[in-house]
């Protein structure tokens, strides 16, 4: 996992499961972060699940951010991974990426399923929970999951891109905005 700073943006670049909740809590605790860029570049994109209060979980971090989440995602994204999507305020996913709320594959339910509900709804998060179907990055566009899908080679750029925007913009209309979107 890499960490940058740039301009009051937290750039956050995380391979495979290596995200948790504690470079988040980073993020609220630094004074000068206005945005957080969390990258997922591989071929699967699935969090850390954490030991310890549901309060302190990496999705409960996510949702209380008081800064702008976007997130750039490729490969296939899953698990807690899937979860940290609904939670993000700008979604960029690449062609090509796979979306999948798999768990009860194994007999579980999902812990993120409210997350995921408030974000596409709770009708199309129970289907794809009972079904475990896979989906694409098109449908997750429809659905609402994901706000962009670019081409491999792009996808980075254009959430970088947005993320700095975020970085950049008046205090007071983000804190609004921000306000309004807590959940």
């Amino acid at each position: 996992m890499n960490v940058e700073r740039e301009d009051g943006l937290l750039i956050v670049t995380s391979a495979g499961n290596s995200l948790n909740a504690r470079v988040l809590r980073e993020a609220l605790e630094t004074a000068d972060v206005r945005a957080v860029l969390l990258e997922a570049p591989g071929p699967v994109f699935c969090a850390e699940i954490e030991a310890g209060s549901e309060d302190d979980s990496l999705l409960a971090v996510a949702s209380r951010l008081p800064v702008p989440l976007v997130l750039a995602v490729q490969g296939a994204v899953i698990g807690t991974g899937l979860g940290l999507v609904a939670c993000a305020h700008v979604a960029v996913a690449a062609q090509g990426t796979s979306f999948g709320v798999t768990e009860m594959r194994e007999g579980r339910f999902p812990d993120y399923f409210e997350i995921l509900a408030r974000a596409i709804g709770r009708r199309r998060a129970l289907e794809l929970t009972l079904t475990s179907r896979v989906f694409s990055a098109p449908e997750a566009m429809q659905y609402g999951l994901v706000h962009h899908v670019a081409p491999a080679f792009e996808y980075d750029d254009r959430a970088l891109a947005i993320a700095r925007a975020l970085a950049k913009a008046d205090r007071r209309g983000v804190d609004a905005a921000m306000a309004f979107s807590a959940p």
